[in-house]
């Protein structure tokens, strides 16, 4: 059974192999914290608002939140404020207005953006492409149309 362990001084470079692979695990390891601290940070303000919002929405819908509480305690909590369904209909689409305006105006606002964005890179990188190639398209074209009626023009000197 001893005689299946690597002896490091008859491997000098298992060790180094062995310090390679240490590094490039604890680069890996570097490398991931790395990426998630990064995602957190742009992440949590935008998981802390969503949060917010969802109080106040079920605040209005007559939930108590002051407290941690369980998900079948809310429900009970917004049955009791809302005893028809037309109660929670109506009490729904006020606890959500102003949200959605919210999402509507910020998802207009970025199709606006991608909108102006796509409309510049055209400009600058895909409309010069098109001039370009329909610009030597033409010339081709012209080039050929002379060759064509240098060709006829020598055929009926011919004839």
């Amino acid at each position: 059974m001893a005689e299946n362990v690597i002896q490091p001084h008859l491997f000098p470079a298992t060790s180094e192999m062995y310090q390679m692979i240490r590094d490039s695990l604890n680069n890996s390891l570097d490398s991931v914290s790395k990426t998630r601290q990064r995602l957190e940070t742009q992440l949590r303000p935008k998981l802390d608002w969503a949060s917010a919002e969802l109080r106040k929405v079920l605040k209005e819908m007559g939930a108590d939140i002051s407290e941690p509480s369980s998900l079948s305690s809310v429900l009970k909590d917004i049955r009791a404020s809302n005893p028809t369904f037309r109660d929670l209909a109506l009490r729904f689409d006020v606890a959500t207005y102003d949200l959605r305006k919210k999402l509507l105006w910020d998802a207009n606002m970025v199709t606006a953006y991608v909108t102006d964005k796509a409309g510049q890179t055209y400009s600058t990188e895909v409309r010069p492409r098109f001039e370009e190639v329909r610009n030597r398209a033409e010339s081709r074209a012209r080039s050929v149309m002379a060759q064509v009626r240098e060709l006829t023009a020598k055929n009926n000197a011919d004839t």
